[in-house]
This record gives structure tokens, sequence and C-alpha cells, in this order.
């Protein structure tokens, strides 16, 4: 079995302020509607940080059925009314073929477009368009890649106090991308994140003191900021913290509490919880034995690319991962 710490630049969310407006003339699909009914209503009646609550939810599968169409009606609805968050998704929508055919050529009109409204809204100290300016630079869409300019707007939200911008800051000196790499550094903006709850960050400190990068080893310490993350649904922090009951790392060992949080994890789509919960099953480790269920989650894990998971399969004389 492995754990699986991965630390990225990852996608923000979206914080807006409230704007009424018209009716928005939209269709939610009844088999897969959003069950807040008020954010239903409010987004339907114009409101633009509801609209684009739903859109996410659409985009990212949280607590609807993934659907880049849908996501998209709300996307372009609110692009064309010159949203720059609503403009970036559009591009990337563009850009990447989700839901709609990929064009590079619109992809770069939309990516101009909120470009040009991230910076002026920067500049004038915007801490959400900074984050979304410096992941503009950090991606190279429209703008030239430039790694020193992203760093430099993540740097100045995250000084204001933006948990996001801060766990960024924090994976910027992890990496070394930007500035040079600095495992001290990256656990200061680890922590400061993670203090304000930011669950990526919490995972990403837990991980630094397991490992003791940056900061003195300690288990214990790991475990809690695991686990803090775990609670906030963090797939990577379940998975670790059903590492550490499975191994005994920091807490004592328990087969049947690795499995819960392998569970959770392996159930989010994270690929090495899906391999270590077929190990689980395989063994009859915390569980009841069945191959059949531990093929299932290795096949599940193995489509995704894990080679541990590829290997368990291929033991049993498995090669077709459908």
């Amino acid at each position: 079995m492995k754990k699986f710490k991965i630390i990225t630049i990852s996608a923000f969310s979206l914080i807006l302020s409230a704007c009424g407006g018209k009716s928005v003339d939209i269709v939610i699909p009844d088999n897969n509607c959003p069950s807040d009914k008020a954010l239903v209503e409010k987004a339907l009646g114009g409101d633009e940080e509801a609209g684009l609550k739903i859109a996410q939810m659409y985009y990212n599968g949280d607590g609807v059925v993934q659907d880049y169409t849908e996501a998209i009606k709300w996307y372009r609805y609110w692009a064309e009314r010159g949203n720059p968050y609503a403009q970036y998704y559009m591009g990337i929508c563009h850009d990447e073929g989700r839901g709609l055919e990929a064009s590079l050529t619109k992809a770069m009109d939309f990516y101009k477009q909120s470009f040009l409204e991230f910076k002026s809204r920067a500049e004038k100290g915007d801490k959400d368009a900074m984050l979304y300016l410096g992941k503009l630079y950090s991606l190279g869409k429209y703008v030239t890649k430039d790694k020193v300019a992203a760093v430099k707007w993540y740097r100045e939200a995250a000084e204001q106090g933006d948990a996001r911008a801060q766990y960024t800051m924090g994976v910027c000196y992890d990496e070394g991308f930007g500035v040079a790499r600095s495992n001290e550094e990256a656990v200061k903006w680890y922590r400061q994140a993670a203090e304000q709850g930011n669950a990526e960050a919490q995972c990403a400190l837990g991980a630094c003191f397991e490992e003791g990068r940056g900061v003195e080893k300690s288990a214990t310490e790991a475990v809690k900021w695991y686990r803090l993350s775990a609670e906030q649904g963090n797939a990577d922090a379940q998975c670790n913290l059903g590492y550490c009951f499975d191994e005994g790392i920091g807490v004592e060992q328990s087969a049947g509490e690795a499995v819960n949080w392998y569970r959770l994890s392996a159930e989010q789509g994270n690929a090495t919880a899906q391999n270590n919960l077929g190990y689980c099953y395989e063994t009859g480790t915390g569980v009841e034995q069945s191959v059949e269920e531990a093929i299932k989650w290795y096949k599940l894990s193995a489509k995704q690319g894990d080679e541990g998971a590829k290997a368990n399969l291929r033991a049993k004389g498995i090669t077709d991962y459908n």
C-alpha cells in the first residue's frame, strides 16, 4: 500500500458580491437539480453570485452529477455580461473541449476578456482578481507564461490574508515555482492558510510534519492536520489519515478506521485510496474479505493510471481494467 500526497495549484473557489438582475432564462434539469432550492431561486432570479455557484457545482460535480454542458449555460450567460470569472471558465471549456467543441481561438478570446478585467480589479486591490490573474500567468493563458509575475500576484493576495493565496504561496515554495525552493517558507504559508481552515493547506502541512520537511518531524501533528482536513472532505487527507491508521503512525493502529477513511477518499475518486481499499478487501484487513470487491476497487484505481493497482490486477492475470 502507499499513501497519496500531491500538492498542486488547484482551481480557486469563487467569492463574489451578490448582484441582482433580470430573471435568467435557463432551464435546470429536474433529474440533476441542486438541492438548495433557495440558491436555485436566486440564480434564476438573476443573482450573479448564485448563478456562478450553480455553474461551479455542475463544473466540479459538487452536490450534482458533473455536467459541463449545464455549467456552460451559466458561465456563458454571465460571461456575456462581462463577468471575468465566467469568462475564465468559458476559456477553459473551449481550451480543453469540456462540454463543447474545443476552440483555441474562442478560448483565447475569453481568456483575454478575463485577463483585462482581472488586471484592472487586481490593481485596485481585489484579492480574488489577484488570484485569478496569478493563475493566468502561471498557466500562460492569453499572456506569456510568467512564474515570477504569477507569484507576485499570489503574494499580494496572501499578504492581505487570503487563505487560498497563502496555500498557493506554500505550493510555490514547495515546488520552487517562481521562487527559490524553501521548505521553511512553504511551511510558513501552509500554516497561515491551515489556521484559517483551508483544507488543502491542512493536508499539505500534515505531510510536512509527517516527513519533517521545513519543520520538526511529528507524527502526532501530522495526524492532527490530516484529520482537520479530512473532516472537511479533502480526499488526499482522508487517504493519508487512512494510511496513518493502517500503519499506526501518530495514532493507535486500527484497520477498521483505516478502511473507513480509505473508503471516504476512494468514493471521491482518489486512485491511491481505491488501490488501498482494494488491498484491504483482498486481505480481509478491517473488512470482510472479498476478492470481487478488491478487483472492483483495483480497476477503478488502475483506470486512473495507478501503477500499484495495475500490478495487483496483473498478479491475478487481469489486464483489462474495464
